[in-house]
């Protein structure tokens, strides 16, 4: 049976200085997880979530996964999807033809941290007043929940926001890109998917409802590291231009010859430490990595961030970030 749209909340409700983006008062109450979380076929409420969740643990879902509580008579959904915080618009897809994420909006929260994004997916429209530029508030609605994926049909019953919260990697993405053997095209130029590093929305949201964490930033620092990477490249990385909070310290910049990088267990960089050319004699490779909390990796199914044969100890998924971090 459809909801009325009236039934739906007026006000985005906050998490901290922040708001949870759809109206659904599930979550902020305590609610159980299925009366927010919208699963995949498989039925199972974890698959909604952040992480390894997904065909048994093999597959990982950069975001979480929420339902509507509004549909109008056809089934749809009426849910207008709000502003996790005020920010800039920096990317709006209408088509849903062209991306796993269907119609989507991203949005960079320069106040919060230069690059920290959230992004919107599956939407069923956008208004034209939510373009490229636009600043936007706090809680303000930005769209309407919808089942757009692409080639991929979600149906009517799974209709839902796909919710992200991370860091944007800049505007050097399509070098990146275009030596990937991917067989398309990218039609969402810096803002694809792809460029956007995920933080773990699941626990950064649960933080802040339980007043864990005051805000974004202070959740992203306190991550737990289970990986670091010693880099031989002088470049300095887009995410670190654009955000030089991510500097251990800037000692060291004028005559650097590489990084020491600290990753969270699902690849997240949270700090980098400029290093001399003494600091990396004896490093043949362009990367070798310590794993310093394997307790954080082994039971992650999905993900392959260290191994011991190739890659100088990096495995395929932090290989990959690593040089797309420092693309030439």
């Amino acid at each position: 049976m459809a909801v009325a749209a009236t039934g739906l909340a007026s006000e985005a409700f906050r998490l901290g200085p922040h708001y949870w983006p759809t109206p659904n008062p599930a979550f902020v109450e305590h609610g159980e997880l299925s009366e927010f979380l919208q699963p995949t076929v498989s039925g199972r409420l974890i698959s909604a979530l952040f992480g390894c969740v997904r065909n048994d643990g093999h597959r990982f879902h950069e975001g979480i996964d929420l339902r509507p509580i509004a549909r109008d008579g056809r089934n749809e959904p009426l849910d207008p999807i709000y502003a996790f915080d005020a920010g800039v618009v920096r990317y709006v897809n209408r088509s849903s033809g062209t991306s796993s994420y269907g119609r989507y909006v991203v949005i960079e929260h320069p106040e919060i941290a230069p690059g920290l994004v959230s992004l919107y997916a599956h939407l069923r429209s956008v208004p034209a007043s939510i373009s490229p530029g636009v600043v936007v508030k706090g809680g303000q609605k930005i769209a309407v929940m919808g089942r757009s994926a692409g080639g991929y049909v979600i149906p009517r019953s799974r209709a839902h926001l796909h919710f992200e919260v991370g860091f944007w990697l800049g505007d050097d993405f399509q070098a990146w890109y275009d030596r990937q053997p991917f067989d398309s095209k990218n039609d969402h130029g810096a803002y694809n998917g792809m460029n956007i590093i995920g933080l773990d929305v699941w626990e950064l949201c649960g933080s802040l409802l339980r007043g864990e964490a005051a805000d974004v930033w202070q959740f992203a620092m306190s991550e737990q590291i289970a990986v670091e990477a010693f880099v031989k490249d002088s470049k300095i990385p887009e995410l670190v231009r654009l955000n030089p909070e991510l500097l251990a310290s800037t000692a060291g910049l004028e005559d650097h010859a590489g990084w020491r990088i600290e990753f969270t267990w699902y690849g997240l960089p949270t700090r980098f430490k400029a290093l001399s050319a003494a600091d990396l004699e004896g490093q043949e490779e362009f990367i070798a990595v310590n794993v310093l909390r394997p307790d954080l990796l082994d039971d992650k199914l999905c993900l392959d961030m260290a191994r011991n044969d190739i890659f100088g100890g990096a495995g395929a998924k932090l290989n990959a970030l690593i040089r797309r971090l420092f693309v030439k």
